[in-house]
């Protein structure tokens, strides 16, 4: 049994941590689990100009969520301008490099059909995890995974 236990403390160091999502509900019940080791997004249809907008993240090793970037279409109330966070543009949309750390993301789900979580080239609607208008909390997580597997894969 010690064999089998430092064997498996071994491949966890070895594995190390991937990097992790929890979604939970405006009760602080968890909902989802998902790996992101390459990051994630959120993508909506902003609510004035009814253009879309793409945020992407990443997930820390202290624990906060990284706002890395945010795309978007047109120009309006709300949506960055000028020279700040890195703006230029990028495959005809404007975009940000904000660098935000987050220690987690609440968002009420849209109405306007459109509001969804990406990740690893899958995407699924926010309203999977809760009604429109409900509260969804994006939180890092840790997690050891052994073998190549997925908990609660979006897809």
């Amino acid at each position: 049994m010690a064999v089998a236990l430092a064997c498996a403390a071994t491949i966890l160091r070895w594995a190390g941590p991937i990097p992790t999502l929890r979604i939970y509900d405006a009760s602080d019940l968890v909902l989802a689990t998902i790996l992101v080791p390459d990051g994630f997004g959120l993508s909506f249809i902003h609510s004035i100009n009814l253009s879309p907008v793409d945020e992407d993240f990443s997930v820390q090793n202290d624990g906060s969520i990284m706002l890395e970037r945010v795309v978007f279409d047109q120009m309006s109330t709300g949506m960055p301008s000028g020279d700040e966070n890195g703006f230029r543009i990028l495959d005809g949309r404007f975009c940000t490099t904000p660098l935000l750390r987050l220690p987690e993301i609440g968002v009420r789900v849209s109405p306007v059909p459109g509001h969804v979580l990406r990740v690893r080239g899958t995407t699924q609607p926010l309203t999977r995890w809760a009604p429109i208008s409900g509260l969804l909390v994006f939180r890092a997580a840790p997690h050891y995974v052994v073998a190549a597997t997925h908990e609660d894969d979006p897809g």
